[in-house]
Order: C-alpha cells, then sequence, then structure tokens
C-alpha cells in the first residue's frame, strides 16, 4: 500500500494577503495525546499499512457483515447516515420567482417597476425590491439601471424582514467600482457581516480595495477570503491531534471497524461509498482523535470530498487548530505525475488545484451536467481536444490532457486566469456579457461582482488552492509519490 506524505507547511509563510490583517482565532478544545496515543503526524509519517494495524488492534467494534455485498452500507444505522435535506425556504423560492419574472422583461420595464418601487417602498416588498435590484444588474453599465438597482438595494437594508448580506456587498462593490470608497466603507460599516461562510472575510477583503484595515477580522484561515486577509504563521508547538477509536456511539464505532477492515482488504471504493453515505454534521460533534482516525482512513481511500467537507467546516470554527498534517489531509498529493506529464500548455499547479475544485479528485466523478472526470469536462467540449468517445474522460491521462489544454485555450483568449477560471466554471459567452456589464481594469474587482455566487466562489478556491499548492509541491523532486 501507498505511504501518505507528509506535506510541507511552507505555504502558511507564503500566503501573505494584500491587507496583512492579523487573525483572531478561536481556541479549539483538544486534549493533549494519552500515553501510546498514535498522533497524526505520526500516521501519516509512518504509512497507511501501519496505521490500520495500530486501528485494528485499538477498535473493539465488529466490521458491517453487509462490507462484501452488492450495498456495503446496508447495515449502516440511520442515526448514521446523511439526512435528505429539503429546501423549504419560501423567501428563496419566491425571489426565484421574481428573478425568473424580471429575466424576461425589458430594461425600461425593468427600471420603470424598480422606480416605481422606490417610490412606494415598505418592507413588505423588500424581497421583490431586492430581486428587481440583482436583475437590473442585466442592464448594466446603463446609468439610469445603476442607479435604481442602488435605490433598491438602499430600500431593502431598512428592513430587518430580509437577508441583507448580499445587498451590502453589492452596494459595497459598486461603489468601489465607481471610485466612491468612503460611500463603500460606510456601507460595510454600517451592516457588519455575520461570521458565517467567511462573510466577514469578505468584507475586510472589499475594504483592503479601498486601503481600509478591518478592525476584529474572523478569519477562516483556509477559506476563499481568509487566505487574503490574513498573515498565517507556522504553529511553534506539535498538534494535539491524535487517533482515537471511541466515539461514544456503537454504531459510529462499527462505521470506523468497517472502514478499517476494507482498507485492509484493499477496497477503497467501499471506503468511500460509506464516506459518502455517512452524517457529516453528527461526524463533526463526535470526539476529536475518532474523527482524525476517521479522516485518516478516509484520505488513504481517495474519500477526499468527504474529508473536505469535514475539515473545512471544524477550521471555519477553530482556525487556530490548522497544523502541517491537516494541512496534508486537505491538500493531498495525488495524480502530480499524471498531471505534469499531461499538462503541457498549462501550470500543472493551476490544473491541480481546478481538479481539487472540480471533482476532489475522483477520477470518475460525474455531474448532472454529464461533465466527467477528475477536470469535469463534457464531450462536445473535450472532443476538441482530442477525445475520441465519452468513456474516455473517465482516465486520468486524457481527461487532465484535454482539460489543460482547454484551461490553455481560455487564458489566452482571456488574457488573465482569473477570467478564464470564470469561463471554466460559467461559460465564456457568459463572462463576455459580465466584461460588457461589468466593465474595469481591476480583475480582483471584476471577480466580486461576478453575480454568480457560485462562480464568484470557484475562482475564489482555485485560487487559494493554487497558493497553497505551489507551495508544497516541488516538481522535479515530487514526481515519483503519492499518484494514483
Amino acid at each position: 500500500m501507498r505511504k501518505l506524505v507528509l506535506a510541507s507547511f511552507l505555504f502558511l509563510s507564503a500566503c501573505a494577503s494584500k491587507s496583512r490583517l492579523p487573525s483572531a482565532t478561536t481556541e479549539a478544545v483538544q486534549t493533549p495525546p494519552p500515553a501510546g496515543a498514535l498522533t497524526l503526524d505520526q500516521a501519516l509519517a509512518q504509512g497507511e499499512d501501519a496505521t490500520v494495524e495500530y486501528l485494528k488492534s485499538q477498535v473493539k467494534a465488529d466490521a458491517y457483515a453487509s462490507l462484501s455485498s452488492r450495498d456495503p452500507a446496508a447495515d449502516m444505522a440511520q442515526s448514521v447516515r446523511a439526512e435528505r435535506t429539503k429546501n423549504d425556504n419560501p423567501d428563496k423560492k419566491q425571489q426565484s420567482a421574481f428573478l425568473r419574472k424580471f429575466r424576461g422583461w425589458s430594461t425600461k420595464k425593468r427600471v420603470g417597476h424598480g422606480e416605481e418601487l422606490v417610490a412606494d417602498f415598505n418592507c413588505d416588498k423588500a424581497l421583490e425590491s431586492q430581486a428587481l435590484g440583482y436583475s437590473l444588474e442585466l442592464d448594466f453599465p446603463e446609468q439610469e439601471a445603476r442607479d435604481v438597482s442602488r435605490q433598491l438595494h438602499e430600500k431593502v437594508l431598512n428592513c430587518d424582514n430580509i437577508s441583507k448580506n448580499e445587498s451590502v456587498f453589492r452596494l459595497a462593490v459598486f461603489a468601489i467600482q465607481q471610485n466612491e470608497c468612503p460611500r463603500a466603507v460606510e456601507y460595510l460599516d454600517k451592516y457588519p457581516a455575520p461570521p458565517e461562510r467567511g462573510m466577514r472575510d469578505r468584507q475586510a477583503y472589499l475594504k483592503s480595495f479601498c486601503s481600509v484595515t478591518a478592525e476584529n477580522v474572523q478569519s477562516n484561515p483556509l477559506g476563499g477570503y481568509g487566505i487574503l486577509v490574513s498573515t498565517f504563521q507556522s504553529p511553534a508547538t506539535p498538534s494535539n491531534w491524535y487517533l482515537g477509536t471511541a466515539s461514544g456511539d456503537p454504531e459510529w464505532d462499527r462505521l470506523l471497524a468497517s472502514m478499517i477492515k476494507a482498507t485492509e482488504e484493499g477496497h477503497p471504493e467501499t471506503v468511500q461509498y460509506l464516506a459518502g453515505k455517512m452524517n457529516l454534521e453528527k461526524f463533526r460533534t463526535l470526539p476529536q482523535s475518532f474523527q482524525t482516525s476517521m479522516l485518516v482512513l478516509m484520505s488513504a481511500n481517495g474519500a477526499d470530498l468527504s474529508v473536505f467537507q469535514a475539515l473545512h467546516k471544524y477550521l471555519a470554527d477553530h482556525p487556530d487548530s490548522l497544523t502541517a498534517s491537516v494541512a496534508n489531509l486537505l491538500f493531498p498529493i495525488r495524480y502530480w505525475k499524471e498531471i505534469v506529464e499531461n499538462s503541457k500548455s498549462a501550470d500543472p499547479i493551476l490544473v491541480k488545484a481546478l481538479i481539487r475544485q472540480e471533482s476532489a479528485f475522483n477520477k470518475a466523478a460525474r455531474s448532472r451536467a454529464r461533465a466527467s472526470g477528475l477536470m469535469q469536462l463534457i464531450y462536445p467540449t473535450a472532443k476538441h481536444f482530442g477525445v475520441k468517445k465519452p468513456a474516455q474522460l473517465l482516465s486520468p491521462e486524457v481527461n487532465i490532457h484535454a482539460g489543460s489544454e482547454f484551461l490553455a485555450q481560455l487564458i489566452q483568449d482571456f488574457g488573465s486566469v482569473e477570467l478564464a477560471l470564470a469561463a471554466y466554471n460559467a461559460g465564456p459567452a457568459m463572462v463576455r456579457q459580465w466584461q460588457k456589464r461589468y466593465p474595469t481594469e481591476n480583475i480582483d474587482l471584476f471577480v466580486e461582482m461576478i453575480p454568480y455566487t457560485e462562480t464568484r466562489e470557484y475562482v475564489r478556491l482555485v485560487k487559494r488552492n493554487y497558493k497553497i499548492y505551489q507551495s508544497i509541491l516541488v516538481k522535479p523532486q515530487i514526481l515519483g509519490s503519492n499518484s494514483h
């Protein structure tokens, strides 16, 4: 079995921000490893075989009898399984309905209705007004549309029956675009962002465009904005992360035992399947030592998406817990040999960063849009780069070659990595529309004006991945290690 490689932690000092703000931390509840416990650092350094043997000697539960059946998770208890979530937010549904309606209107009709809402505004119309404020961006850079959009968002700020965060951000971004920094900072100061999902980091980042240092920023160290607004320092003391096998719940103990057995028998696909079925919200409430054992096993078997989802949320709450070994789990060195050999036209580190975001290193990943493989390509695009049939997209080498050539073409066409990444996610035609709608020479500001949250975050996160992998990956020395 392959040896797990302990990644360098040099990236912490390399990721300095443009505003270089101090990082606020939330102290994680960690206890020192008990005598004889295997630390996370040791587990990753010694390799998979020795770590599995250690966990086998510690675990008390029995593995699922169903592991070798058609459904390895057949014995998984309902209390451990992920729960189906329904989007029952009536406000979101109503706003989506408004957005669909306004999209079909003419510019004149949108502006006219916006003026009516401004003149006769009340908070019962806040959702409609906010939706129309967004929709009027279809008519940018028309000044009348910009003015009415701003007025609608400003009206929304007076209401307590609606989430104001995105209205604040849109107002601030467009004020910065118009060289009106005092007004942008006024919006951001008057309506401070909540701590969820890196919103305060985004607020601090926007202030940095105006050469303003935000106070008391609560940074998620590896969030899309956190890496831009904080200066990181490598920990001076060893990590307290260690491996344990007692969760306090027999059903979770059985799941761990099942992952140990599947790993020992060489069935990574089974561990990936089990990880995809488990309830991550409940998983995060278990003892940290138990989580660590599960994370090590999932990472060793390529269940990276579950590892990323679990750890990123934990680090958002406990940014001081980031260590070299945790970074190794979050930014694994997978497919590096294949990437270097098949990325002849694009920066292989950028390709690596994109793959982490597109597929979490799952070579069999498929999307609802029929995108396939590591770089999530659709066949109509891939066939222009030598792919003969859709099934070939599941080959890492073929997929990387076609995807990297496509990425290189986008960079050449748009003259910017950021614009190319946006085009990779949303399509070149859409980015061309945005360039006309949001004219600016500042590429970083343009990214903040992208109206699709998914695309805006995608560009930011691929750039984050790039910063980190740029410090971890050394091309000449790394070619023979940790590749599947």
